[in-house]
């Protein structure tokens, strides 16, 4: 019973790591990301669509990944 509790006290530790892991990665990537768009936006002014679709792409593909992470967290 005690085994069982720890057990899910050290999942739980886990997994809140690993959440903030990600966030932090996507982050540092998200500014990366902005500060490379602002580059290229200056130089070819025309891209600002492409890169907007980009974005969204990779915002939904996180979501996506921190949905069935939150959702496997809760599978028993």
């Amino acid at each position: 019973m005690i085994t069982m509790i720890l057990l899910q006290i050290a999942g739980g530790t886990l997994l809140a790591l690993l959440l903030w892991a990600m966030l932090r990665l996507t982050l540092k990537a998200a500014l990366w990301a902005v500060g490379i768009a602002m580059i290229v936006a200056f130089i070819f002014p025309g891209i600002l669509l492409l890169l907007g679709g980009l974005v969204f792409v990779t915002v939904s593909l996180l979501a996506t990944l921190g949905l069935l992470v939150l959702l496997s967290a809760f599978r028993t």
